[in-house]
């Protein structure tokens, strides 16, 4: 069976542990990951390109888990109402190619964000 996490989810999540508690725990997800870098296949972004912007898939794998991103940068969307920035992204099983996780990634790419500039800070401070 696929979980489906939706914007509401993640703002439900966010309103029961408080940001600072989500930034934290985010914050240290992304240290244990870095600190496994050399586990990750990662590969350069794929990305369309048009007049209009630019839709952007985002792959990464390890032993365990492969995950995208499809991401898109629109700055003329704001006329129509939508997002400049939209995001969601996929968690499958290697082992059997199952997906697992089917999320919106907009709001957790703010997160993830906020998250990565905390390390930033930290690893460029005295």
């Amino acid at each position: 069976m696929t979980t489906l996490l939706t914007t509401r989810d993640i703002s439900r999540i966010v309103g029961t542990l408080g940001l600072p508690n989500v930034l934290s725990r985010m914050v240290s997800y992304l240290e244990a990951d870095f600190r496994r870098w050399q586990d990750f296949d990662k590969c350069a972004r794929v990305a369309a390109h048009s007049d209009v912007g630019v839709i952007e898939l985002m792959p990464v794998a390890d032993a365990r888990d492969y995950s995208f991103k499809y991401v898109n940068g629109h700055p003329k969307n704001t006329r129509e109402g939508l997002p400049t920035v939209m995001a969601f992204g996929v968690l499958a099983e290697v082992a059997t190619g199952r997906p697992t996780l089917l999320a919106e990634l907009t709001l957790t790419t703010a997160i993830r964000t906020a998250g990565a500039s905390v390390l930033a800070a930290r690893a460029g401070a005295p």
